[in-house]
């Protein structure tokens, strides 16, 4: 079955999206320090752009993409979507107050950061294959 990847390039794009979406708003309030409402737009399209360069990253091809890198990215996904739904459920009774990652976007760079961390701990060899 053909997987529908993006090329490996994309890999660094997303990268460098994200480590420049998450550092210039932070050099921009530095600069210019300026109270929460006026920066929360920004913020969000901040936001919107790290998730797009997590996204890159998250959909593109390793350099060999072999049977092992499929089953290495079913099980990250597998473990992400689970550790979404015991973080939604805990929040939902209460658990955290809503205090741990306050909106959508911090469950989905929750989820993709578990998921980046399985993966590659799984495609190291680290975690056993069985």
């Amino acid at each position: 079955m053909k997987s529908m990847l993006l090329p490996g390039s994309f890999k660094i794009v997303g990268l460098i999206i994200f480590i420049l979406a998450f550092l210039v708003p932070i050099f921009m309030g530095i600069k210019n320090p300026q109270s929460w409402e006026e920066t929360e737009s920004r913020r969000q399209v901040a936001n919107a752009i790290m998730l797009i360069g997590l996204s890159l990253v998250l959909f593109s091809k390793e350099k060999i993409e072999d049977e092992f890198i499929s089953f290495c990215r079913l099980r990250a996904f597998r473990v992400a979507f689970i550790a979404g739904i015991i973080y939604f459920l805990q929040d939902t009774f209460g658990t955290f107050n809503g205090n741990l990652l306050h909106s959508s976007f911090g469950l989905l760079i929750m989820e993709i950061g578990v998921y980046l961390i399985v993966f590659y701990i799984s495609n190291s060899g680290l975690i056993n294959a069985k």
